[in-house]
């Protein structure tokens, strides 16, 4: 009976320590954009990851795609051992492959803590935005 009760207990634990959300907007123009590169690039499932730059090349922007993650301190930091920063970006890889994309371009990463609860810990929210655009020749 202690085991279910505290597989319960992680298993809630997790749910709220790791709360995450992608979003996708769609964009509406037609403009093609000449890139000047100059960033740091990844590969991640066939998409391009741009870092500090933008793609080299030309391309449509199709969409913006916001994630935000939320973690509660200090069991937060603990299970962040389970997940990766590759799992965070293969699943914006396949948020972009689904709407047709070839890159996402990183437009922000933001970071923002709340003070202490009950318990000792606080809550940590991190807010990406990427761009998500399809190459053209």
């Amino acid at each position: 009976m202690k085991i279910q009760n505290l597989a319960a207990l992680l298993v809630a634990t997790l749910l709220i320590c790791g709360c995450s959300t992608t979003k996708f907007t769609e964009y509406h123009g037609s403009e093609v954009f000449q890139g000047k590169g100059g960033g740091a690039v990844s590969n991640v499932d066939g998409i391009d990851i741009w870092e500090d730059g933008d793609a080299d090349r030309k391309y449509k922007i199709l969409g913006l795609i916001e994630q935000s993650r939320g973690e509660r301190l200090p069991f937060g930091r603990f299970f962040r051992i389970f997940s990766s920063p590759g799992d965070r970006d293969s699943t914006i890889a396949k948020a972009a492959h689904k709407r047709g994309g070839d890159a996402v371009i990183i437009l922000s990463d933001d970071e923002d803590s709340s003070g202490e609860d009950d318990f000792g810990g606080g809550h940590h929210r991190r807010h990406k935005k990427f761009l998500v655009v399809k190459y053209v020749p």
